[in-house]
């Protein structure tokens, strides 16, 4: 007879009421939510944009609020591109706007939380199935960075006057460092030389970064920075970016060689630095080249819509580059060379941690 697994059930309970929970959650907005019935839409050509629009007339009920149980019929109109409105679907859920006699003034956005649980839960049942107790630890260490960075901003939200916002951010992120790897990894040597490479790495290879920036990158582009209304340090807000960026690769290179070369040690507690650091070496290899596409592809996604809009608009790649990606690419190297400089750091820590205090040769 087969065991029956009951923390898969359990977890399987969890999920489904966390699923139902948040499908009636309704009463937890003070928005009103309208639930899509029924649409009718209607094609029409713009002479004007030479673009095609949608109009839409919904009809839907009202979800919370006072004027719960409402039927209500509105009107939407959406363009091809939907870059400046939104195309509703039936049984979509949406935030309106009312006037104070329940009439129609505006749709807000669309209601989206139900379709975050469903993915946050697949993340969460994936580690814990996948990872088991080690992945209530990643998820423990997780909520914690999460927490912590929710406190940074809480505290330079009331202070963002009087506080400095880098000088927090490096508060925060050695609290990062040593929270997740000994959460993580728990007690022991290996622990204690991943948590000293990462620290050790991440002021080196930022003060490294910081300067070559005080000193080449005067003239750098924060496009963004017009978007938002009030700034008080921008300067800061990209060094803490940068700052941020390359952290979790430190982390993960300083753990991976720590953990690797203490592996090494339990199989041959009597093998030599030389060969302890050649097997480093190679590890390190096979580490550098995906770290660093990791890097690109983090930092570049988020300014690839407005790149290839730009290019759409006739505006030459290297233009839009210099443009939208200046500030991206100028963190991605900064990244790349935190990559760079963990490796040795890591592995000339690690061995000295684990395997005591003997000339390295």
């Amino acid at each position: 007879m087969k065991k029956i697994n009951y923390k898969l059930i359990i977890m399987v309970i969890l999920s489904l009421i966390a699923i139902i929970f948040v499908y009636n959650d309704y009463f937890l907005y003070n928005t009103p939510i309208l639930k899509v019935k029924k649409i009718n839409n209607e094609t029409r050509e713009s002479t004007l944009h030479k673009e095609e629009y949608l109009d839409q007339r919904i009809t839907g009920i009202i979800m919370n609020g006072e004027f719960k149980g409402k039927e209500l019929t509105i009107t939407n109109t959406s363009s091809y591109s939907q870059v400046f409105d939104m195309r509703i679907e039936e049984n979509t859920e949406v935030f309106v706007n009312l006037n104070t006699n329940g009439d129609f003034i505006s749709i807000q956005n669309i209601k989206r939380d139900k379709y975050l649980i469903i993915l946050l839960i697949i993340f969460i049942d994936s580690i814990l199935i996948v990872a088991n107790n080690k992945g209530v630890k990643t998820l423990l260490s997780l909520f914690i960075n999460i927490a912590l960075t929710s406190l940074a901003i809480m505290i330079f939200k009331r202070n963002f006057r009087n506080i400095n916002m880098l000088l927090l951010y490096i508060i925060v992120s050695i609290l990062f460092i040593v929270i997740s790897l000994y959460i993580t990894n728990g007690k022991g040597k290996k622990t204690i030389s991943a948590i000293a490479s990462s620290i050790i790495s991440l002021f080196i290879s930022f003060g490294l970064s910081f300067s070559l920036i005080k000193l080449f990158g005067k003239d750098l582009f924060i496009w963004s920075m017009e978007y938002i209304e009030a700034v008080h340090d921008y300067q800061n807000f990209f060094y803490t970016s940068i700052l941020l960026c390359g952290l979790g690769a430190i982390m993960d290179i300083s753990i991976t060689i720590s953990s690797s070369l203490n592996e090494l040690i339990l199989k041959n507690p009597n093998i030599e630095r030389k060969s302890l650091i050649k097997s480093g070496k190679e590890i390190s290899k096979d580490i550098v080249g995906t770290m660093s596409n990791v890097m690109l592809f983090t930092v570049f996604t988020p300014v690839l819509p407005s790149i290839l809009l730009a290019i759409k608009d006739n505006i030459l790649l290297i233009n839009a580059l210099n443009i939208y990606g200046e500030l991206e690419l100028t963190t991605v190297l900064c990244a790349c060379i935190s990559i760079v400089l963990t490796i040795p750091i890591s592995l000339y820590t690690s061995v000295f941690i684990l395997k005591g205090k003997e000339e390295i040769k």
